[in-house]
């Protein structure tokens, strides 16, 4: 039973990926390589003692590979329901895998050379590495608003999916711009600059501190200082988080009218981006995500009961929208 049943996921999981071949190759190509990187470098994190930028040396690579490989997937996904202007979308995908590519690779160049990726000035050739891995996403960052705009001018029949991918590619977008603070000059390092001095790394993702202290673990994000890798990441993700949404809106709620759950789904979404923009905004604060202050944990409070009273709101309205029908009906 338990064989026919694996079988069976197996012969499920190839027919998903020839329907992806078949959308796009080089994206569903990057999502297999990129998992498979993923396998060989996960014995890494066991066998190699190495510490890069306070976290141990494969880590990042596996953190990226995962990631790269889930969105790669999920934007092979979202490509499927585009019906117009194919060719543009198709560019846009394009250029998206060959960025992807890009960043894992050097990612794991450097890994191997025994330093890190991003920022890096120390040598001629970690610069040449970072200055390319810029290029490339760069590359990413036009590519994913040209499939914003497409999102945006496609007709799509299912309005709480089509809220839900538009605006969850929109704060991919967003989240990946955020990307951009990264690769300024920390205080620091601009002085140094302007004296002339000779300076290793220019950017951070820590505020606030230096990369690469105390954090937490597993995450490793900074706990002595602002880190805007958060923000990042759930601006990123968001592209798998609100379908999600939608989809548990849509079959868990099936009872309710479907301008009820577009409402509900305009609420997970504006609740989404809202904390993706507090962490932002505690991050800059070179405020450890750790150690709230009150007025973080102020906003925080506005947050949730903005959540909590907007879809009371608008339950209460479905149901009353409901009696009022049935009692006219009658």
């Amino acid at each position: 039973m338990f064989i026919s049943e694996f079988r069976s996921q197996v012969l499920k999981g190839v027919q998903t990926l020839k329907q992806f071949w078949s959308i796009n190759q080089p994206l569903t190509f990057v999502g297999i390589f990129t998992f498979g990187l993923l396998l060989l470098m996960l014995p890494g994190l066991l066998i190699d003692e190495r510490v890069i930028t306070g976290a141990p040396a494969w880590l990042k690579p596996c953190k990226f590979a995962f990631s790269t490989s889930v969105y790669s997937f999920t934007l092979v996904w979202l490509l499927g329901l585009l019906k117009q202007h194919r060719q543009l979308a198709t560019l846009a995908a394009n250029a998206t895998a060959f960025a992807l590519v890009v960043q894992i690779v050097v990612i794991i160049i450097q890994v191997l050379r025994g330093t890190t990726s991003h920022f890096n000035f120390s040598t001629p050739q970690d610069e040449a590495l970072w200055r390319f891995m810029e290029i490339a996403l760069i590359l990413l960052w036009v590519a994913t608003l040209v499939t914003v705009i497409l999102l945006l001018l496609e007709p799509l029949d299912k309005p709480v999916l089509a809220l839900a991918l538009r605006f969850s590619l929109f704060l991919t977008f967003i989240g990946m711009g955020l990307g951009f603070f990264m690769t300024l000059p920390t205080p620091e390092q601009h002085s140094a600059l302007v004296a002339g001095q000779l300076v290793l790394h220019i950017g951070a993702h820590s505020v606030g501190v230096p990369d690469g202290g105390p954090s937490i673990p597993i995450l490793y994000l900074n706990t002595q200082g602002g880190d805007l890798r958060l923000p990042h990441l759930v601006g990123i993700h968001a592209v798998q988080v609100l379908p999600l949404v939608s989809w548990l809106i849509t079959f868990s709620l099936s009872h309710l009218g479907q301008r009820t759950q577009v409402a509900l789904m305009w609420v997970a979404s504006l609740s989404y981006a809202m904390l993706m923009f507090l962490f932002t905004w505690q991050a800059l604060r070179a405020q450890p995500i750790t150690s709230p202050d009150a007025l973080t944990l102020a906003a925080l409070a506005g947050l949730v009961a903005f959540t909590l009273i907007a879809s009371l709101i608008t339950l209460a309205t479905d149901h009353y929208q409901s009696i009022t029908t049935q009692d006219f009906s009658s």
